[in-house]
């Protein structure tokens, strides 16, 4: 095997790449389509504003993309005063803590969710987060977190009013780990300090404006008068940004619904339909509808996995029959000093078998640091790929490739028996 390093590192390699695709493909469809199913069992149905429902579904779920824009709190009250539904939770997004998004709610959103340390945020301005926020940076219970403005980490920072932290969860390999979770209320009340202190410097520009302007001036049509709201294009100016993406004093980006029947669910469902501003969604269709097209992506990983494998058959036999024959010379030796075909075929195939067994181990290894770069990726889609969960099928898998792996040799060397090398 020493004696021919390019030729066994050219096995290895086609071994590697096509086992670590297979593998790969295998894990990470396995991992979307589990987590897209059971983050979609606590809620029968999703409100929000009108627009795409899978955005909607995407965002609430799992935290990705922007919210569709804002919806009044009424709609929350209104569903938590209906006997038919068991639980009405707000959801409202719209700023960071660095990388990680910032999600204002209620302490029944984290049902399930088990803390490893603290406790869970009961006041204003008290946080929770995920264990990824947690580890990446540094954090520990009594910090303070300083959040900027926006689904970035660039925008402008909120140092008046930061967030304490409380509690930290238990890692749940799911997007709920890269997340900072804190009041509804906390978010209304960052936004109304942020819009004081802007009508604020506009109150004093306008003063010093003033001074410089005749006394009889009298503000005109749309100027905005103290408190905020000038005219009729002054109202409501500081409810949301210009892209609706935040849940400010009164408003929230989606509510969470958790009916008592299936049938309520869709009564409310039809009333809602008659309010061209409000999208209802039953969440287990959504993703559905995603996992289809998830299916489709894979059954074509698949068949690129076949393909490949088929064209590992037949580099490795190339490569073993060229092998075969310039060991010839070696085989001829071995039978004159009265080494028999048989146990000369079982040196080979043990030399391809170890071969193999290598080349399965370096493609699980493979396929397991791929998922870790996939890991940030992921999760920015909501995904949370664990790279310790083994599915039953990969061993099958790497059992099949290991295998084929082996095959050729076994028919070169029964070819090989049947001719007289010594005779030739």
């Amino acid at each position: 095997m020493l004696t021919k390093k390019v030729k066994m590192l050219l096995i290895i390699l086609s071994v590697v790449i096509s086992a670590s695709v297979a593998i790969l493909a295998y894990n990470v469809a396995g991992q979307v389509n589990d987590g897209l199913i059971n983050t979609t069992s606590s809620y029968d149905m999703i409100v929000g504003p009108a627009g795409s429902a899978t955005q909607l579904a995407m965002n609430t779920l799992f935290f990705t993309d922007k919210p569709l824009g804002t919806i009044s709190y009424e709609y929350v009250e209104q569903l938590q005063r209906d006997s038919r539904v068991n639980i009405a939770i707000p959801f409202g997004m719209g700023d960071s803590y660095n990388s990680a998004k910032i999600v204002g709610t209620k302490p029944a959103f984290l049902t399930g969710k088990p803390l490893s340390e603290g406790k869970m945020f009961e006041k204003v301005f008290e946080a929770v987060v995920g264990s990824e926020v947690a580890r990446k940076y540094g954090l520990s219970i009594g910090d303070e977190l300083v959040t900027s403005h926006g689904l970035s980490e660039h925008g402008e920072k909120h140092e008046a009013t930061p967030l304490k932290l409380v509690g930290v969860l238990e890692e749940t390999k799911t997007a709920y780990d890269n997340v900072v979770f804190t009041d509804i209320e906390t978010v209304w009340k960052v936004h109304d300090h942020e819009d004081h202190e802007h009508d604020d410097g506009e109150h004093e520009e306008k003063t010093e404006n003033a001074q410089t302007t005749d006394a009889g001036t009298t503000p005109e049509k749309g100027h905005e008068l103290p408190g905020g709201h000038g005219g009729e294009d002054g109202e409501d100016e500081h409810g949301e940004d210009e892209h609706g993406e935040h849940a400010h004093e009164g408003t929230v980006c989606a509510i969470l619904v958790r009916s008592k029947t299936l049938a309520y669910s869709e009564q409310i469902k039809a009333e809602f339909k008659e309010d061209s501003k409000i999208l209802t969604i039953t969440p287990a269709e959504v993703i559905r509808e995603i996992i289809n097209n998830v299916d489709l992506s894979r059954r074509i990983v698949y068949i690129l996995c076949v393909i490949i494998l088929i064209m590992n058959i037949f580099v490795i036999s190339t490569i073993t029959i060229l092998n075969m024959y310039d060991s010839q010379k070696d085989i001829a030796l071995m039978r004159l000093i009265g080494i028999g075909t048989g146990k000369v075929n079982i040196m080979f195939l043990i030399q391809n078998a170890l071969i193999g067994l290598l080349s399965t181990a370096i493609s699980f290894g493979v396929s397991r640091l791929c998922l870790v770069f996939l890991r940030g990726f992921a999760s920015s889609m909501g995904i949370v790929l664990d790279a310790g969960r083994i599915y039953p099928l990969e061993w099958l898998i790497m059992a099949v490739i290991f295998v084929i792996s082996v095959l050729p040799t076994f028919i070169c060397t029964v070819r090989v028996s049947r001719k007289d090398i010594i005779r030739n």
